[in-house]
């Protein structure tokens, strides 16, 4: 077991919140909070959305693609310095320390709102007709469920929280990145994936690992989860060709001048001085405004892109109860090497419909990991009781891989099963 205490200092933090909360915090906008503070509504406006596969194919998921991305650098610090895979040296602007950092791209929220209010044609009777006959809409309109979560971090049977990215999510990602496995060949699933930023990890680390990921909502699977796969994999920003107008002024920009001799003065001191008042921003410090990639207009184009995405990855919605029926299992070697889950034990009804769906998904000599906190304040659902579940049951050894002391402790336990 290690001990981890890293923050979100290079993501966004919200002033507001006293400094000891705001290690354990990830402020995508207003809606995001740490989740030990959430709040949750227990109004059901619709019944339990049923598990079911996005298919990605269907116009209607083609269509939710928007015409440009707007995106943001998640640099996640790794414990140990090193060069593993998919990690980078980066260096602190504030201290000046060098430290190792995975960095996913990740779609902007304030881009998803603005999508989703757009989207009033969820509540169009012909249109809604149309996509559940596709088989990709089976819960409430975007706009209601944007709606809902703006009054509410969770609404139990609608909206479950995936359009934040929580900060357990980031310690799974910081926790993998330190073991290096080759996942060359493996299965993985990540339940409850949201912005999927552990899933997406992984996939990144290999051509030949299938990643499938699980969402209570299916707007959170086309608008945030397939953007950050396609942002991380088959449209990366850094792998995208330049504009000639780009290349342009790459050429144009001035030589840098020479150093002037101690005490000498130039005509052109103020306004150096005043360029360097405002440096260019720069993503990997943080600086996430105004950053966007276009993706292809044409159908054919974001079918084959659809393609591509599904040789490595399978998108599922709906409630964890039918998630394994339809997964459909023949043997044990259909099952998952490894299960990846963050900030799912927020509610201690679930934790049974969690639990049976690991035990049964999980392959013989695989392992699922658990990010938590400790405690979930205003819900309670708490690591202790989700351990008592799984120790009665007598199946699985538990583990505690990942500790990060900090206002409310944060944990990752590793189940195994039992030999």
């Amino acid at each position: 077991m290690f001990k981890f205490n890293f923050s979100a200092a290079d993501l966004e933090v919200d002033e507001d919140v006293p400094q000891q909360e705001q290690d354990d915090q990830v402020n995508d906008d207003e809606l995001s909070k740490p989740l030990s503070a959430l709040s949750v509504s227990t109004t059901t406006t619709t019944p339990v959305v049923p598990a079911a596969q996005l298919n990605i194919h269907s116009p209607s998921c083609i269509h939710s693609l928007p015409s440009t991305l707007h995106y943001e650098l998640a640099q996640i610090p790794v414990l140990h310095q090193g060069t593993g895979a998919g990690t980078a040296i980066a260096t602190d602007t504030k201290t000046g320390a060098q430290k190792e950092v995975v960095t996913i791209y990740k779609r902007n929220l304030e881009d998803v709102k603005f999508q989703i209010i757009q989207e009033d044609d969820e509540f169009d009777e012909e249109k809604k007709q149309e996509k559940k006959e596709e088989g990709t809409i089976t819960g409430p309109g975007g706009v209601e469920m944007l709606a809902l979560a703006g009054k509410s971090d969770l609404v139990k049977g609608v909206y479950e929280g995936g359009l934040k990215t929580w900060e357990c999510a980031l310690d799974l990602v910081a926790y993998l990145a330190d073991q290096k496995h080759n996942y060359d060949g493996q299965k993985v699933l990540e339940l409850g994936c949201g912005s999927a930023l552990p899933g997406i990890y992984v996939l990144t680390q290999s051509n030949t690992v299938q990643v499938d990921l699980q969402d209570y909502n299916d707007q959170v699977l086309k608008f945030v989860t397939l953007p950050n796969v396609l942002l991380n994999t088959h449209v990366r920003p850094d792998q995208q060709p330049q504009d000639e107008e780009e290349e342009e002024e790459e050429e144009e920009k001035p030589e840098p001048k020479e150093p002037r001799a101690e005490g000498e003065e130039g005509e052109d001191d103020d306004d150096e001085e005043e360029e360097d008042a405002e440096p260019e921003k720069n993503p990997a410090d943080g600086d996430f405004d105004n950053i966007e990639l276009d993706l292809p207009d044409s159908d054919e184009d974001r079918l084959a892109l659809m393609k591509k995405v599904e040789a490595q990855s399978r998108f599922f919605l709906g409630d964890w109860s039918g998630l394994v029926e339809l997964l459909g299992f023949k043997s044990d070697e259909d099952k998952y090497d490894l299960i990846l889950t963050s900030e799912t034990i927020y509610a201690e009804e679930s934790h049974q419909k969690l639990y049976a769906t690991i035990k049964s998904s999980l392959k013989r000599g695989g392992k699922a990991l658990v990010a938590a906190k400790t405690f979930y304040f205003g819900v309670g659902g708490d690591i202790l009781s989700f351990r008592r579940l799984i120790e009665q049951d007598g199946v699985f050894d538990i583990k505690v891989v990942f500790s990060a002391q900090a206002f409310v402790r944060r944990e990752i336990l590793e189940l195994t099963f039992k030999a």
